[in-house]
Order: C-alpha cells, then structure tokens, then sequence
C-alpha cells in the first residue's frame, strides 16, 4: 500500500512538472502564477501587468498633417 501511495504521489509530481515546462515554454504560465505574485510578491505582479501594458500597446498612427 505504501508503495502504491508513493507511486501515485510521484506519478503527480512528474504531472505537475510536465505542465510548468510547457507552460513556460508556450509562453503562459504568467496567467497561471499571477494570483499567487499577488499574494507573496506584489511588486512581481505589478512589473507582469507592465510588461503586459507595454505588449498590447500599439505604435500611434502619424496625423495626416505629418504627410
């Protein structure tokens, strides 16, 4: 039964690992970890949600007085 147990519990961990790999490789794990910066490490959370400001951010359109 302990054997069982520890292979379970191991079989979980190996899981879990799997999936932060492929989230860090795909790019989305700061979905994922965002309510806990918010709670340990707020000033993580706020340099997240910058950097998200800075990526959507779009390059202004030159006025038609410009050309």
């Amino acid at each position: 039964m302990l054997f069982a147990s520890l292979v379970v519990v191991t079989g979980f961990l190996g899981l879990l690992a799997k999936a932060a790999a492929r989230a860090r490789r795909r790019g989305i794990s700061g979905s994922m970890t965002g309510p806990f910066d918010e709670m340990w490490h707020p000033t993580a959370a706020a340099s997240h949600l910058e950097i998200q400001v800075q990526t959507e951010r779009k390059k202004p359109l030159p006025s038609p007085e410009d050309l």
